[in-house]
């Protein structure tokens, strides 16, 4: 396949990535989002999987994990194992997901990075029909990264909990 087809392909895929990952409705407002932080002080913490690219290019896991349970650390939030989490009132716990996909004819990477906090919700309508893991909070981002550039991921990541750090300690005034 030519260059331009490569291309192509590789620009529809970055089209997919990101009309699956942007929210095309604004389901709550941020004052929503924000009261759904309130009272909470101990939450999990879930990683998903890095993408195989992304690991081959030395972005871990365990080291978004440590860095992440810094940032929550420094808030005031501690930090379940997520074998803990259903002992915690609504099951909540920080989720993130990093994914990429990387063209093939250069060294270009779509990337996707995903930063929600969920936890148990019941509808209004109808308290006893229990959503688990519903997400009250988040925020995403995708962008184009070059191989050199892909160890700035982790960068964005941390921003991106921050923002969530800055929110809850807004719901919370701390």
């Amino acid at each position: 396949m030519s260059t331009a087809g490569n291309r192509k392909i590789f620009i529809l895929l970055f089209i997919l990535i990101l009309a699956l990952n942007f929210n095309f409705t604004n389901a709550q407002s941020l004052e929503q989002s924000l009261n759904s932080l309130r009272g909470i002080n101990k939450a999990g913490l879930i990683i998903e999987k890095v993408s195989q690219v992304l690991y081959d290019n030395g972005i871990r896991e365990n080291e978004i994990r440590k860095d992440v349970e810094a940032q929550l650390d420094f808030a005031g939030i501690k930090v379940y194992q997520s074998t803990d989490l259903k002992t915690l009132p609504g099951s909540p716990y920080l989720y993130v997901n990093i994914g990429a996909i990387k063209s093939k004819d250069n060294d270009l990477y779509a990337v996707s990075i995903t930063v929600e906090f969920r936890q148990d919700v019941n509808l209004i309508r109808n308290p006893k029909q229990n959503y688990f893991g519903a997400a009250t909070w988040s925020v995403s981002n995708i962008g184009i990264f070059s191989k050199d550039k892909l160890s700035e991921i982790k960068g964005f990541t941390k921003n991106m909990v921050d923002k969530f750090v800055k929110d809850y300690l807004k719901a919370n005034k701390m």
